[in-house]
């Protein structure tokens, strides 16, 4: 499990009641529904498993929606279902972004009876909004088209008149609300104002060049492409997914001409997102793949709204507009499945399994630098985590600019941070370094996450180090950062300890 997935389950399920939980949600940048999902299923089970259980059964609805309910021809139904974005990104990754796409996908279904079930539309929408800001964000282009009705004067009646607003008003303050709960206080290191986003910039990119406006980390894509290995055939990756994105966004924009209703929101969509991935934050592919769906969605019900005897026609177009997103990230489903099944996404269960392995180890004490990369073994083990840049035990970081977490820390605070709780304890510390060729350099000076800490090493401390403690295991080979060296601190002679500062738990 990689630390994401896992300080979310620590969140939803560690908090003594709900409303304690609710409370710990500040800061995290993410609305309630998903921590709410997790500690219900968690109640009734008792098991932890329930995390990649939940986001799976998520993910498999999903699936079966596109197949049983979409109005797309088989080919691009499955290219949709076997991709690498439903295949692995909103299904085998446990976050929150899955349910905000399976329920788009409800709303798809409902959108063609919005006369009728307004009140299950509005709550799905809400509950959409409530997943992520992304989400949140595709349920008010929903919400968009929904109020273009408004438009029907003449063949609209006031019961009708009536339910259209009651809808778009429980979509408003459902949306507000998610959005709201997930913006994060002004004094996270990660809370950022847009005073340097150039609006001209964006909307001249989503004109000319939107493959650049929605360009995310990574080269991460709504079309999957930077999982493919360009570099391999000596193509960048990083023009082809540009010229991809381009394409593919030109493909749909061409065959929703015929509805302008739609051709205007899907190009609002764009330009939604490119908002967020300059201002807020740039675009992992879990979050590309969010606008994804949202294309999808967005073409789903214009096929299904779309009257006359062209009908047939115009799906045909549609579909055919969908072919370069969805094939894209559809062949990118079995390079990303090889990844995953030959190399692990984190260290976390191999360090676990360690510690279980070693009978000694099992009440140790751990502390890492970053200290984020303890975050995931509490999925695994039960040993305390001491977070040094917050001086005190618990589960997660609290990514402040200075009034909680530490901003700078060097090696030898580390290092008497661990001989301290060791000596508190009396039980050997595991301190895991995750910078790369750590052990090789004898001086460093690196930044951290968010800009919100700062990590400095001096060859004394080095030497100090290698000195003091005894290098129990390299762990590498993962696909994300969570790489680290493990170092064993056994607790110093009681002689020692007794002028060394105490720390309390």
């Amino acid at each position: 499990m990689w630390r994401d997935e896992v300080r979310a389950f620590s969140i939803a399920t560690r908090a003594a009641t709900w409303t304690e939980m609710l409370g710990n949600l500040r800061g995290e940048g993410h609305p309630a529904l998903w921590y709410a999902l997790l500690r219900l299923s968690f109640e009734i089970t008792h098991s932890k498993l329930v995390l990649p259980i939940l986001s799976l059964s998520i993910a498999a609805f999903a699936a079966y929606l596109i197949l049983r309910y979409s109005p797309f021809p088989l080919w691009l139904r499955l290219l949709s279902v076997f991709g690498s974005l439903l295949g692995y990104e909103f299904s085998v990754v446990a976050r929150n972004y899955g349910i905000g796409i399976m329920l788009i996908l409800v709303a798809s279904v409902l959108f063609k009876s919005r006369d009728r079930h307004y009140w299950q539309l509005g709550a799905v929408l809400v509950l959409a909004a409530n997943s992520s800001v992304h989400a949140a964000i595709a349920s008010v282009m929903i919400g968009l088209l929904w109020s273009a009705d408004l438009l029907k004067v003449a063949s609209r009646r006031e019961a009708e008149w009536k339910a259209l607003l009651v809808g778009l008003a429980i979509v408003l303050v459902g949306t507000v609300i998610g959005i709201w709960t997930a913006k994060p206080s002004i004094e996270m290191a990660y809370s950022v104002a847009l005073q340097h986003l150039g609006i001209g910039q964006v909307i001249s990119s989503i004109l000319v060049d939107p493959g650049v406006g929605l360009k995310g980390v990574f080269v991460a894509n709504i079309a999957a492409s930077g999982e493919l290995p360009w570099s391999r055939i000596g193509i960048d990756p990083v023009l082809a997914s540009r010229l991809i994105v381009d394409l593919s966004l030109l493909a749909v924009a061409f065959a929703l001409l015929p509805a302008r209703r739609y051709l205007a929101v899907f190009l609002t969509s764009i330009l939604a997102f490119e908002v967020l991935f300059h201002g807020v934050y740039p675009g992992a592919i879990r979050h590309q793949g969010i606008l994804t769906f949202l294309i999808l969605a967005l073409c789903w019900i214009a096929i299904r709204d779309h009257p006359g005897a062209t009908a047939g026609s115009f799906a045909k177009r549609v579909s055919y507009g969908l072919l370069p997103m969805m094939f894209m990230q559809s062949l990118a489903l079995p390079i990303v499945a090889r990844r995953h099944l030959m190399h692990r996404e984190s260290s976390s269960k191999a360090f676990a399994g360690l510690i279980l392995s070693t009978p000694y180890l099992r009440d140790a004490i751990l502390m890492s630098e970053p200290d984020y990369l303890m975050e995931p073994l509490p999925y695994y083990v039960q040993n305390p985590i001491y977070m040094p840049r917050q001086h005190e035990y618990d589960y997660r970081v609290y990514f402040d600019l200075g009034s909680r977490h530490s901003p700078d820390l060097t090696l030898g605070a580390l290092i008497n941070a661990a001989d301290s709780v060791g000596c508190t304890e009396r039980k050997p510390v595991l301190l895991a370094v995750g910078y790369p060729n750590f052990l090789s350099k004898s001086a460093g000076d690196v930044p951290g996450a968010f800009h919100a800490a700062h990590f400095v090493w001096s060859p004394e401390e080095h030497a100090r180090l290698t000195a003091r403690a005894r290098l129990l295991r390299s762990f590498d080979g993962a696909t994300t950062d969570e790489n680290y060296e493990v170092f064993e601190l056994l607790p110093l002679n009681p002689a020692v300890c007794t002028g060394a500062t105490q720390v309390s738990h």
